[in-house]
């Protein structure tokens, strides 16, 4: 093979190799920080009293992470159905935000195994909770949902939601009135409806409606390096007991069985 040719082709390996995240670790070694996407969302990600620091189930793990790297963890905020472009672009080096594992991710993108679980619910105003009796009291209502979420993909065979910027906006909705309930995490329900600007707001019970378990996942790269170093990583903080600690402190379901195969 000409000396040329050789040249070219090692170059499209690499620049391959960097397209698909193969050289992650070194990357962000060499800067010093670990770029993570993530939205507003207690109790995974949101900010503590300081109103500047971000706290949280993910937030606390993925410092740990960064810190098992040797370098800084930087959370930058994104639009949640424009993930897998950031994450592509090199705009954020992972997504690490209660993201749901779905087959259709698995084609674009790394996901680390599943640490967590979650289920969607209904959250409506209290007074309204009555009206709420099954899947189908949903159809001719208008239903908020952050875009891109698990909620939205739950609920669009059924109606067509009115998708917004997150899951909180999606709650405000209700509160508003604009929306006559919303389809969200009960990670997050469990932490906020009730309480502070959702008071007013009550989650349908689950003998009403009821979403299928899903199982939270970090998003990488293709081939990232980083991916292996978080099943590590994740597998160490179980077994080390810290993933319990974190659940128990911030109301999220461990996934148990992911870890004990």
């Amino acid at each position: 093979m000409k000396k040329g040719m050789l040249l070219s082709l090692l170059s499209a390996v690499c620049l391959l190799a960097s397209c698909n995240g193969g050289g992650d670790v070194q990357a962000v070694t060499q800067t010093g920080f670990i770029n993570v996407g993530i939205t507003m969302y207690e109790p995974m990600d949101y900010f503590g009293d300081d109103g500047e620091t971000v706290i949280g189930f993910d937030a606390d793990l993925t410092r740990e992470f960064a810190t098992s790297l040797g370098v800084t963890a930087r959370f930058v905020p994104i639009a949640w159905d424009s993930k897998i472009l950031e994450l592509t672009s090199k705009k954020i080096d992972l997504i690490w935000n209660g993201m749901t594992i779905t087959d259709e991710l698995r084609q674009s993108i790394d996901l680390s195994l599943p640490y967590a679980t979650n289920y969607q619910c209904v959250v409506a105003k209290s007074s309204r909770i009555s009206e709420f009796v099954s899947a189908d009291s949903l159809k001719s209502l208008k239903v908020a949902v952050e875009a891109g979420s698990a909620g939205e993909k739950a609920v669009s065979d059924l109606v067509k939601p009115n998708a917004v910027t997150s899951q909180e906006a999606a709650l405000l909705e209700v509160k508003a009135g604009t929306s006559d309930c919303a389809v969200v995490d009960v990670t997050m329900a469990n932490a906020i409806v009730g309480k502070g600007d959702f008071t007013g707001l009550a989650t349908v019970a689950s003998n009403k409606i009821s979403y299928e378990k899903e199982d939270f996942g970090v998003g990488a790269r293709k081939n990232s390096d980083l991916t292996p170093k978080l099943n590590s990583f994740f597998k160490d903080k179980y077994n080390d007991g810290t993933l319990t600690k974190l659940g128990e402190k911030y109301g999220v379901a461990v996934n148990d069985e992911a870890f004990r195969a």
